[in-house]
């Protein structure tokens, strides 16, 4: 397949994903609501598209991935409910940011929690995006923005913990069944807290379901399934710093649409932001890829002193994995 139309492929994806933010500010639904629907969706269109592949998968899953599958649906309804709330208190531009340092989170919850060494490059970009979402929210707190900063990083740190078990589970279910049954649970847990809070499920113009539907369709299968697909003809690294054009382009795009202008210290702030996350982001993936690099040589040094073919073979494929 031609670089080109994969590149460009990506560039339409991340297109897709900064409209979500758009389409959210047309809807008059309640957030919870349009959370609700995003989901319900996106579940109902996975499910279409991996239908041969949801009751084998199902079948074959250990009890911890489906644990697991359970605990991500629950955080992923946190983080669509908390990232559409905050738009009813700031800016696009600012709660996209805010909302992309999900990428330092993963990282710190590796450093703490998985106690993995990090490279001072990794370090300094997770200190620099620190400092430029600290700009913002300093400078929104004057203007009486920081509530939405705030359910904005929150929201953050919830599709973080999302994403750190998505990786674990990825490697045994198939994304299509994977996301079905994620979102399912998404619903699950958004539905009776609809409900709960009193919120009418049913009663909305066509206009607002026309926007529910493009919501699960553009930002959701055609924005991260892209993206996901990708993963298969380019590197990790240029798919993870691609995400950061959803910022870019949602800053333009609220600037077009609403007229939303980026002030002096959103936009220092969000250089920051997006330097500190690429340079986080790339220098942890070389080193992924170096680490990587380093098991399969040492696996084909301890086949070829063995004689092995067939341990050979194993080692490469374990390592590969």
């Amino acid at each position: 397949m031609r670089p080109v139309f994969i590149y460009a492929l990506i560039f339409f994806s991340v297109l897709c994903m900064a409209t979500s933010s758009i389409i959210i500010r047309f809807s008059t639904a309640p957030a919870m609501i349009i959370a609700l629907y995003r989901v319900v969706f996106t579940a109902g269109l996975a499910a279409l598209l991996g239908s041969r592949d949801i009751f084998p998968n199902i079948k074959k899953m250990p009890r911890r991935d489906f644990i697991l599958i359970i605990i991500a649906g629950f955080f992923l309804a946190l983080h669509f409910a908390f990232w559409i709330s905050s738009l009813n208190y700031t800016s696009i531009p600012s709660s996209v940011l805010f909302t992309n340092l999900q990428v330092i989170f993963v990282l710190l919850f590796s450093i703490f929690i998985l106690r993995e060494k990090m490279k001072q490059q990794v370090i300094a970009g997770i200190i620099v995006a620190v400092l430029g979402s600290s700009l913002i929210a300093g400078g929104d707190l004057g203007s009486g923005r920081i509530y939405g900063d705030m359910l904005a990083l929150l929201s953050g740190f919830f599709v973080a913990v999302y994403f750190i078990i998505g990786r674990y589970v990825r490697v045994r279910v198939d994304v299509w069944p994977y996301t079905s049954m994620v979102a399912l649970v998404a619903v699950l847990v958004l539905l009776p807290a609809s409900a709960l809070a009193g919120l009418p499920l049913l009663s909305y113009p066509p206009r607002e379901w026309i926007l529910f539907f493009l919501l699960a369709l553009g930002p959701g299968l055609a924005g991260h399934g892209i993206l996901n697909w990708a993963l298969k003809y380019v590197k990790a690294p240029i798919v993870a710093v691609s995400i950061l054009g959803e910022s870019v382009g949602a800053s333009i795009l609220a600037f077009l649409v609403f007229g939303e202008l980026l002030l002096w210290y959103q936009m220092i702030g969000g250089v920051l932001i997006l330097l500190g996350i690429y340079v986080a982001a790339v220098n942890e993936a070389r080193s992924g890829e170096q680490l990587l690099k380093r098991k399969t040589e040492d696996g084909r040094r301890r086949a070829e002193n063995v004689g092995d073919q067939k341990g050979y073979s194993l080692l490469i494929v374990l390592f590969k994995r």
